[in-house]
């Protein structure tokens, strides 16, 4: 970020977490119980923001650690201004709207709707995603949360997309996301906003994000506005083909593209697809 911010990474696991995060003067681990209230705001002590990146069943499946972590820890914060940008930067996901979408809306978007994650949804996690993203706003004002479409360590960096209505799918660059995470942190026009992101393969990142931020709403976009959106982000997925109804859980676009997926509409899903949606959540 700069050269004098100090880092503290709540872990949850410090063996884990030597395994991924580097070494430096200014980075340091604080192994925490994220649902143990008390221990978790004592870890925020002295710090002015977060970047939220965690995930996972909480004690009660019902919830995962997100909704009990999240308000904990804005709590703990300081108090920001009213034109600050946001304390508290949350790492949710593209699709946690549409598992609730009425049957009208998921035929007119259904390349939106009908994909493995949101066909799947292990455990209901994107329904739990939207209840910890709305715990949050409720505990604060200053909040910011970023939806990455589907995270993949193969797909180059490249420029990220902002859009708005839940209705981007493709993919996104693991260190775009943490560009843009930081990058709403100092940044006031993100306060307060919801958005969807994927990277573009080909073109570099801005110098500024400052005019995707400005250019962003605060709450639900008008369905003009979502089908416009819908409309220009299919024209950006990857492959030929283009078709993520097509795709099951576990495979690719260039898999559908060589013929080797070709899922037909209205399909169970897999026993192998039951096994891989099981496999993200460990459950």
């Amino acid at each position: 970020k700069d050269d004098a911010t100090t880092v503290a990474a709540l872990v949850r696991n410090e063996s884990k977490a030597a395994a991924v995060l580097p070494v430096h003067s200014r980075l340091k681990t604080v192994v925490v119980d994220v649902e143990d209230a008390i221990a978790l705001g004592a870890a925020c002590e002295g710090a002015d923001a977060a970047i939220w990146c965690a995930t996972g069943l909480a004690t009660d499946p019902e919830k995962l650690i997100d909704e009990v972590g999240l308000p904990v820890i804005a709590k703990a914060l300081p108090k920001a201004a009213k034109d600050a940008p946001p304390t508290v930067v949350m790492l949710s996901s593209a699709g946690v709207t549409r598992p609730s979408w009425r049957s009208r809306k998921q035929r007119r978007l259904e390349r939106a709707y009908d994909i493995p994650i949101v066909r799947m949804n292990p455990a209901g996690i994107l329904g739990k995603k939207v209840k910890a993203e709305r715990a949050l706003a409720k505990a604060t004002s200053a909040f910011c949360v970023v939806r990455p479409c589907g995270l993949n360590d193969d797909w180059p960096s490249g420029r990220p997309v902002f859009s708005q209505g839940d209705v981007a799918v493709g993919r996104t660059n693991r260190e775009d996301v943490a560009t843009v995470l930081v990058a709403a942190l100092d940044n006031a026009s993100a306060r307060g906003k919801t958005f969807e992101m994927l990277s573009l393969k080909g073109y570099p990142a801005p110098a500024s994000f400052d005019a995707a931020f400005d250019a962003l709403g605060h709450g639900t976009p008008s369905s003009s506005a979502v089908d416009a959106q819908y409309a220009l982000l299919q024209q950006l997925l990857p492959g030929v083909e283009q078709d993520p109804t097509r795709l099951e859980m576990g495979r690719s676009y260039e898999q559908v593209d060589a013929g080797e997926v070709d899922r037909q509409k209205g399909s169970a899903p897999t026993e192998r697809e039951k096994a891989v949606a099981a496999g993200a959540l460990g459950i």
